[in-house]
């Protein structure tokens, strides 16, 4: 990578502990590393000037706090560290923090290109890439209104606080468990799709307060979920031009770091359609997905709910259309799971492609009695 200008330079030791990372994957740390890197954790941790703040981001996967390792593979830590510096401006943080993400895979990509072959798809990857970093700048930012994420993102460009806060982002998030190029796109399609899940889960939320009000706004703001909710099929495209073949030369390294434990994509479906009983065994396995077991999570009121109890038929119209373009996005992923890892067992202890397909279709859902659930922030982003 080339030198970044002074005022995007990091201080102390942290090209070192990036460097460290980098060299062949995280799968090749010794003992040693991960104990280094372990201590300087503490040590930011401890000491919480905002100089160290870097290297806490850099290094919290290897912390001995009972991390699940869905969430240090994916370093989503760093993306909640981002998120929090828009409170006011959610759907634009988020936003920000995936037209980064795809713009560093892009780098990357281009970077790489000249060393490729045919068998690599990188000509097609970054037609895909193009064409989805074209449709977040599509996304609609205002409700009922005209301002696009394209506005946003562009702003940005000529911020450098902003800049220096979307190159702590990347660099911050993008270490390999392997030392093979392809693994970029699974680990930044794995970003990409949880920040979707966190804007989808926003919208149908203040969808469903919208709509349990009768509020003028609530067809607009369903309108808003319906060009979200196309996100995930979006990245998915993106990420077929990663072959089964590319997939497995890098998919042991990432050990049970299975996606299985996703807070977000959860609790996306929780507020979507409510609790689903049949993933309570799923559920069980994980200490930190317990909460969605129990109250007041586990009865939490859906946007499905909330729709059919308003007998409102464009309400109704609105919600198929969101529901089918969901269903549409669990059937890719039933499908990734069947040809990538045919017979084999998913990392996070499942059946694999037979766990997903039970899940592909919801109009057999019977969701658990319902309560308003007072006091929960169910727009936060979600990580362990």
């Amino acid at each position: 990578m080339e030198t970044a200008p002074a005022s995007l330079q990091f201080s102390g030791r942290c090209d070192e502990v990036i460097q460290l990372q980098e060299r062949a994957g995280r799968q090749a740390l010794t003992a040693e590393d991960r104990e280094l890197l372990a201590k300087l954790y503490e040590e930011s941790y401890a000491d919480r000037r905002a100089g160290s703040e870097v290297m806490r981001l850099l290094t919290r996967p290897f912390s001995r706090e009972p991390i699940p390792e869905y969430y240090r593979y994916s370093n989503l830590h760093v993306y909640s560290w981002f998120l929090g510096l828009h409170p006011t401006e959610p759907v634009a943080g988020a936003v920000l923090a995936l037209e980064a993400t795809l713009a560093d895979l892009d780098e990357v990509e281009r970077r790489a290109a000249p060393r490729l072959t045919p068998a690599d798809h990188g000509e097609e990857r970054l037609r895909r890439l193009d064409a989805l970093r074209e449709r977040v700048g599509e996304l609609p930012v205002e409700t009922a209104g005209r301002a696009t994420a394209a506005k946003i993102i562009e702003r940005a460009r000529d911020d450098d606080l902003a800049r220096w806060q979307a190159r702590v982002l990347t660099r911050c998030s993008g270490f390999l468990a392997s030392n093979d190029h392809h693994e970029h796109l699974f680990l930044r399609s794995v970003q990409a799709c949880e920040l979707a899940f966190h804007l989808i889960r926003h919208f149908a939320v203040r969808s469903r307060t919208a709509v349990a009000r009768g509020d003028d706004q609530a067809l607009a703001l369903m309108a808003q979920l319906a060009v979200f909710v196309e996100l995930p099929n979006h990245i998915f495209h993106l990420l077929r031009t990663l072959t089964p073949e590319l997939f497995l030369a890098f998919r042991d390294a990432t050990g049970e770091a299975s996606a299985v434990q996703s807070l977000n994509y959860h609790l996306m479906e929780l507020v979507m359609y409510g609790y689903d009983a049949r993933k309570t065994e799923a559920y069980t396995r994980f200490d930190h997905l317990h909460e969605l077991t129990v109250p007041p999570l586990r009865s939490v009121r859906p946007l499905r709910e909330a729709v059919l109890k308003s007998g409102d038929p464009e309400l109704s119209e609105a919600l198929g259309g969101i529901e089918r373009t969901l269903t549409t996005w669990r059937g890719r992923h039933y499908g990734f799971g069947r040809r990538y890892l045919p017979g084999a067992k998913g990392s996070g202890g499942t059946e694999g492609a037979g766990y997903l397909k039970r899940f592909v279709h919801k109009g057999n859902l019977v969701p658990e009695p319902i309560t308003t659930a007072p006091g929960i922030d169910l727009l936060g982003f979600a990580f362990r």
